[in-house]
């Protein structure tokens, strides 16, 4: 057995290097309680057990014996993992490019290596392995026809758009669904049931998903697309893209911004979900999170933002569904969060938004900038290397500032 770091390692299969899967804790205890490695596989396994217990550097050092012993996937792959958590991303694309050299056919590795490609900005590369591993969606193939792109006429033509990723991804592709729209495009979109009031807001017709239980029929479509390949399809990249002002747009109350409200309101998201994660590296911390509230000034007012976690000393507003939360959003002064749809919204919504980063931040946040390139309202504060303290520190600097 060969458990990987792979992100997209979801399901156990078997390759030409032996059986792989995600490591799961249990199974990095098992290893580093039991005896020396004496091969690459057990020098490999070793590393993903250290990273996954959050000792990277020592990772890192077992993993570069394992690639020395053995120059492939399984190992090429980890050392792209445990390198991007520390943040060198430039030698973390070799690494992983030279997996998909070895492996053509590794769909893992493709997928990887085109994040690595999206997170470095070099998007015209990077979106056609991202939309082929996150975009496919093999099942509608047989009956409907897949929309390709500008190529095809949409005026008139009805158009099935299907979810993809999180909810953060959902509203990171959204801005090129009015693009579509205005093509002539009549939309349905299939997304979870707690994002169809947002989307119905923004004049599209929601099909909800009940954990795959969706009520549709296959003949009333001309084309479909996955939500995650318009940008590939529409050839966006960081030179040729332009802001054309919020895309999610929900009415701000009158008093927002004005001299006539008493107390700025700060809105405030600390967790991320981070269920698969074999790190949580996004989310604060209790002792994080306690000393950016205490950094506000007086004069300003934290608003929770957090789903499901409700904070004693803030108001908690309903955040039922993603319309309640946009509506919250909406009467902000500045939001402050980690990477999670919240963040996203914000960007979306065309809000102040401060996002805090970890070192090995989602491909969404391109490398080099401190606002971000698809949102110009949004401020970036990364972390330099792995973890978030350094970020949260900054972000705290910020906060103090604004008294």
């Amino acid at each position: 057995m060969i458990p990987t770091l792979n992100p997209f390692a979801e399901r156990p299969r078997v390759t030409r290097w032996g059986e792989e899967a995600e490591m799961r804790e249990v199974e990095a205890d098992e290893i580093l309680s039991g005896p020396a490695p004496t091969t690459w596989q057990d020098l490999s396994n070793r590393a993903s057990a250290l990273y996954l217990t959050g000792l990277t550097d020592e990772a890192l050092a077992v993993a570069f014996q394992a690639h020395a012993e053995n120059r492939c996937v399984p190992t090429l792959v980890n050392l792209a993992v445990i390198l991007e958590t520390l943040g060198v991303f430039e030698a973390a694309l070799l690494y992983i490019r030279d997996a998909c050299t070895i492996d053509p056919a590794d769909d893992r590795a493709h997928a990887m290596y085109g994040e690595s490609l999206l997170r470095l900005g070099r998007f015209a590369e990077g979106w056609p392995l991202y939309a082929t591993q996150r975009a496919a969606h093999g099942w509608i193939r047989p009956y409907v026809r897949e929309w390709e792109g500008p190529h095809q006429a949409l005026s008139g033509k009805r158009l099935l758009v299907i979810e993809g990723g999180g909810y953060g991804d959902n509203i990171y592709f959204l801005r090129w669904l009015d693009t579509l729209r205005r093509w002539g495009a009549r939309i349905d979109y299939i997304c979870q049931p707690s994002f169809a009031p947002l989307v119905r807001r923004l004049g599209y017709r929601a099909i909800e998903n009940w954990a795959g239980n969706i009520d549709l029929k296959f003949r009333d479509y001309d084309y479909f697309t996955s939500l995650l390949a318009l940008g590939w399809k529409l050839g966006v990249t960081l030179e040729n893209y332009r802001w054309s002002g919020p895309y999610i747009k929900e009415k701000r109350p009158w008093w927002r911004g004005s001299v006539l409200r008493a107390r700025p309101r700060i809105g405030i998201c600390w967790r991320a979900g981070e269920g698969r994660s074999p790190r949580k590296q996004r989310s604060l911390n209790n002792l994080q999170l306690r000393h950016v509230v205490e950094a506000l000034p007086l004069r300003c007012r934290w608003v929770n933002l957090t789903h499901d976690h409700p904070h004693p000393d803030m108001p908690n507003p309903d955040l039922s569904t993603w319309l309640d939360t946009a509506r919250a959003v909406a009467d902000l002064d500045l939001l402050v969060s980690v990477d999670t749809g919240v963040a996203h919204l914000g960007g979306a919504m065309d809000v102040p938004t401060w996002t805090v980063l970890p070192g090995a931040a989602a491909w969404q946040y391109p490398v080099g900038y401190d606002t971000h390139p698809l949102y110009p309202s949004m401020r970036v504060f990364r972390n330099q290397g792995e973890g978030i303290d350094d970020a949260v520190t900054s972000l705290i600097l910020a906060l103090k500032a604004l008294g």
